[in-house]
């Protein structure tokens, strides 16, 4: 078990500044989510961010910008912007050892627009970033996003499209997400297999998305947590609570799951 602090609670703020915030609460792993005036243009200043933040004593992953991002917009021109910034996330992500790098599949603006269509995009993308990474070795994550009106998939359709992804991919279950959607935790962690390395772990009511701080929605914790238990593997566990939320939230998130993964 390794807990992370998602950077997400401080977009906005400088990227070196934001670590030691989150460092000083406790963290002993950082997950940089490279959105906000404090990441912008990161791709032109990589080797001057990754020598700060080098110099930090703690772990890293990284997350793709996400604002405006979609990886399968109906527009060429900004899918390929978004895949270049995905390109430039990997590379970054290889300067500062990161334990894995977390890419959204994209999403469904609108319902006019076809989901199908939308996998398909995903896949191909994915099968680019897949080649790309054979230069940096990192750990690819896929994540689960979006609302059922939104998301690319359902429960079903996710597993099936890792089952088809290259064997190197992984995947990244966000908690929050899946409870919106209603997919049942205990099957999805059990068929996802091997392929599942990380949650992102905050709550909601089971309708918004509020990246609210465990205990603040009606997740079942002692459920999802036993879920991931049965496993078996190491799974990284990163705390991605919303912007604003009190930095306190994040050490108060770390001691409950110290504690429940501590018990027998």
């Amino acid at each position: 078990m390794r807990i992370f602090y998602s950077e997400l609670c401080l977009i906005g703020g400088g990227a070196a500044s934001n670590v030691d915030k989150l460092i000083e609460h406790g963290a002993e792993n950082i997950e940089l989510m490279l959105d906000g005036e404090g990441w912008n243009d990161f791709h032109l200043r990589m080797g001057e961010l990754a020598s700060v933040l080098r110099t930090k004593k703690v772990g890293y992953s990284v997350h793709v910008p996400v604002w405006d991002a979609n990886l399968t917009s109906e527009s060429a021109h900004l899918r390929k912007a978004v895949l270049e910034s995905y390109e430039a996330t990997i590379a970054f992500a290889s300067l500062i050892g990161a334990g894995h790098v977390v890419l959204h599949t994209g999403w469904c603006a609108d319902p006019h627009f076809s989901k199908e269509i939308g996998r398909a995009r995903a896949a191909a993308s994915l099968g680019a970033l897949v080649d790309f990474n054979k230069a940096y070795g990192q750990l690819l994550l896929v994540e689960n996003i979006g609302s059922a009106a939104t998301s690319l998939f359902t429960e079903r359709q996710f597993i099936d499209f890792l089952d088809g992804c290259p064997g190197e991919v992984g995947c990244i279950v966000d908690v929050g997400h899946a409870h919106i959607n209603g997919w049942r935790m205990d099957s999805l962690f059990s068929e996802l297999g091997g392929r599942l390395r990380a949650l992102h772990i905050h709550d909601n009511d089971g309708l918004n998305d509020k990246h609210a701080p465990i205990g603040e929605g009606n997740i079942d914790w002692s459920e999802v947590l036993a879920a991931a238990k049965r496993t078996g593997a190491d799974l990284g566990l990163i705390l991605e609570y919303n912007i604003g939320t009190e930095l306190e939230k994040l050490a108060e998130g770390k001691a409950f799951l110290e504690s429940a993964f501590s018990a027998t």
